[in-house]
């Protein structure tokens, strides 16, 4: 039998095998506790494919950041160039959208930058540095627009508001999920970003004027605010 050395043969579906089973070790042990023979068990292939495709533990483990970063910071630029930067919620929303799949995993990034002298933190921050300057940047255009928040509101504030609603929800003890029986699934995370919008509408942002109806409309008609339903 005639064998050839070298590199294990693999394609792309191995890899992103690996990047899946990569993803939920992480974020369910963290970093520290996760090693390439897991992964590689998890994945059901040989450990000689994580050497093949990313080197060690520390290049998949960038990979798989940069994998599932890579829509934020699409979304982030998009925003950038389009209306949605004029509404906080839809940054917010989309956030929730994008980590859906991935609950778990703004906890392992929260935990490694509150940890500077972690061997991921090098990792999570020069992953992270270009989504956080891009969203760090859409934010702070938007609430510094002219008669965007309600009167009194200062835009630093308002910054950290949308910050708190965007992830605290992802990095929520796990003790206090359990307290109040909080489950982050898809469906969850969709009502939530409603709610949130609500929240930014009527509590940061200054209503839209409404159009002048008076002459067609009745007079005791209540006027429809931010899509909800007549009264």
């Amino acid at each position: 039998m005639n064998t050839k050395r070298g590199r294990p043969a693999g394609d792309s579906s191995t890899r992103q095998l690996l990047l899946s089973q990569a993803r939920l070790l992480f974020a369910e042990l963290g970093y520290e506790r996760v090693t390439t023979r897991m992964i590689a068990q998890a994945a059901g292939v040989n450990a000689g494919m994580i050497r093949y495709y990313f080197v060690d533990k520390a290049g998949l483990f960038e990979a798989m950041l940069r994998e599932t970063i890579e829509p934020l910071l699409a979304m982030a630029q998009q925003q950038a160039r389009s209306t949605e930067l004029r509404d906080p919620a839809a940054i917010v929303a989309g956030y929730y959208a994008i980590m859906a799949p991935h609950p778990l995993l703004p906890a392992l990034i929260f935990r490694a930058l509150h940890n500077i002298h972690s061997p991921e933190y090098r990792i999570v921050s020069k992953v992270f540095a270009g989504f956080v300057q891009q969203m760090l940047g859409n934010l702070q255009q938007v609430l510094q627009a002219p008669d965007l928040l309600q009167p009194g509101l200062q835009p630093m504030n308002a910054l950290l508001t949308c910050f708190s609603l965007a992830i605290f929800p992802f990095v929520m003890p796990p003790f206090i999920k359990q307290a109040i029986g909080l489950e982050l699934t898809p469906d969850f995370l969709q009502q939530l970003a409603t709610h949130q919008r609500h929240v930014l509408q009527h509590g940061l942002i200054q209503a839209s004027p409404q159009p002048d109806t008076a002459a067609t409309a009745d007079s005791t008609t209540t006027p429809q605010m931010f899509g909800e339903p007549h009264v």
